[in-house]
């Protein structure tokens, strides 16, 4: 599934850091994946904008 970059924008004051924040779990997920802790068939880049945008991930603007 393709998350429309609209969503990240109208949500996000920085999109950049907004972006950068999703890059960052993506590698989390990413090397979790490698030590077995989670689903290999998981996307981590989706998966970390869906976390971004359902407020699962928290930052400071």
């Amino acid at each position: 599934m393709i998350v429309p970059l609209e969503k990240i924008w109208h949500k996000f004051q920085n999109k950049y850091k907004a972006i950068n924040i999703a890059s960052l779990e993506a590698r989390r997920l990413k090397e979790e994946q490698g030590k077995g802790l989670v689903d290999e068939k998981m996307n981590p880049v989706l998966e970390s904008i869906r976390k971004l945008l359902g407020g699962k991930i928290k930052y400071n603007e």
